[in-house]
């Protein structure tokens, strides 16, 4: 009895899922063997075109390659030159340092030199001077001594 049970349970179960399915609509189309023959002929085409496109893309990325490379050196040999650039103009600043303290020592002992003459010409003049008032004042001191013996 059980198995009586058991099958007219399976029949019923069989018998919902087949009008479940025809319930539902059908999925897409499937392409027929033909077309899947026709696409086998004409996968060649495909791959040859495939690898066109690969071809192309691996010559433009090469091109790109070769592009960014050139670039590179191009940033490097200026960089480079800069950096000499930059080394001869540290050389230069540096003379240039050298040649304005030589300057600036040059022209404080000129300063110096012409305060000595300066200082010089003053006291050879303060020297006459005081031998001009001292010849005077010695003359009007014989002068008056010998005013005194004269009389």
């Amino acid at each position: 009895m059980q198995i009586r049970s058991l099958a007219g349970a399976i029949k019923v179960f069989g018998l919902l899922v087949i009008m479940v399915g025809f319930m539902y609509p059908a999925s897409a189309v499937q392409a027929s063997w033909l077309d899947r023959v026709k696409d086998i002929y004409q996968l060649p085409e495909n791959v040859e075109q495939i690898q066109k496109d690969y071809e192309t893309t691996k010559q433009q990325l090469e091109d790109q390659k070769d592009k960014l490379s050139k670039a590179i050196r191009h940033s490097q040999e200026t960089e480079e030159r800069l950096l000499g650039q930059n080394e001869t103009l540290k050389k230069e600043n540096e003379q240039l340092q050298e040649r304005l303290k030589a300057m600036e020592q040059i022209a404080l002992d000129k300063e110096k030199r012409n305060q000595k003459l300066t200082y010089m010409a003053v006291t050879a003049v303060l020297l006459i001077i005081f031998y001009l008032v001292l010849g005077r004042v010695f003359r009007f001191i014989v002068w008056r001594r010998q005013k005194r013996r004269m009389r």
